[in-house]
């Protein structure tokens, strides 16, 4: 039985990275609820559809999935969707 997820388009720096993607959050939770907790099986992030630019080469690579470590992240940023009214 899998729990149910929500989505949050996010901006993710670390020291030497900037991650763009789908971050993956229990219904009902919220980002900061997973920032915060101190638990071994929340020590990672899991991210969908991500890009990853290295900020010393600026070069960017893309992967379906990746796992960010909580202890490496600097900031996050929710981004909002784009207004389909523009």
């Amino acid at each position: 039985m899998s729990a149910k997820k929500e989505q949050l388009n996010v901006t993710v720096f670390t020291p030497q990275h900037k991650i763009r993607g789908m971050l993956h959050l229990i219904q009902n939770s919220r980002l900061s609820d997973i920032l915060n907790t101190e638990s071994m099986t929340r020590d990672f992030l899991p991210i969908t559809d991500a890009s990853i630019t290295d900020l010393r080469s600026d070069i960017t690579v893309h992967a379906a999935f990746i796992s960010v470590n909580k202890k490496m992240i600097e900031l996050v940023v929710e981004e909002r969707e784009p207004s389909e009214e523009s």
